[in-house]
């Protein structure tokens, strides 16, 4: 009796450490192999415990919207070390990436690509540039897994972020409902509304914090690798 209660102990505990583990890496793990992108973030942000009919505050939708405008295409053309590369990205949405010799990058995973979103639209770009990106990679041949990508990503987020930490006049940010947004919409504010304001955090993205993070970069790096243990990754 005694054998089998430590058994079942040790098989609860082990199954509670598998559903810890879960972060945004190691859901969205096989992205290659699925055809639906919406259904696929959905569904992932359900794995992740996020309520997805839970209305995201105001303030946040309103940040998460202007870091977004700031996540410039410059790392994600950076992967495997070709740091480097220079990207550069017309008004009609062509892309070109150059290396540090100044030839055309041509490589299944860091050549430009047509961008059908703009900047000014954030979440839109997302869907229709990135999130396939994300999923997918640069071409068929892409080499390049989920993990890859995302970590290049969150780097791109990174300036975003500081953009908005030091806007002074934050009442300016642009106000949107959650209520008018449409439902792949509200999928992605949701994802990145676990991604920038995790509960769990113990170092927030607040006005008290954000002081902090102004004088001493060690204490903004204290909230950025927050978001990429989140993601899955080992400081």
């Amino acid at each position: 009796m005694k054998k089998n209660f430590i058994l079942i102990t040790l098989m609860l505990l082990l199954i509670s450490n598998v559903f810890a583990e879960k972060n945004i890496i190691s859901v969205f793990k096989d992205s290659k192999n699925t055809t639906d992108l919406k259904k696929y973030l959905e569904d992932g942000l359900k794995e992740l415990n996020i309520d997805i009919t839970k209305e995201i505050p105001k303030e946040n939708i309103s940040i998460i919207n202007y870091i977004l405008k700031f996540a410039y295409e410059n790392n994600i053309h950076k992967m495997r070390n070709e740091n480097d590369n220079v990207v550069y990205t017309k008004e009609t949405g062509e892309e070109a990436v150059f290396n540090k010799n100044g030839d055309l990058v041509t490589n299944d995973w860091n050549q430009g690509s047509f961008n059908y979103g703009k900047y000014e639209q954030p979440i839109n770009k997302f869907l229709l540039d990135i999130w396939p990106w994300l999923v997918w990679g640069n071409t068929k041949n892409d080499p390049t897994t989920f993990d890859e990508r995302f970590y290049y990503y969150c780097m791109d987020l990174d300036p975003g972020i500081q953009e908005y930490i030091f806007l002074e006049d934050k009442s300016l940010l642009e106000k949107i409902e959650y209520s008018e947004l449409k439902e792949e919409e509200k999928l992605v504010y949701h994802f990145f509304n676990y991604l920038f304001f995790n509960e769990k955090f113990k170092y927030k993205l607040d006005e008290r914090n954000i002081k902090k993070y102004k004088k001493s970069a060690e204490n903004y790096w204290k909230y950025l690798s927050q978001i990429m243990e989140l993601s899955g990754y080992k400081q």
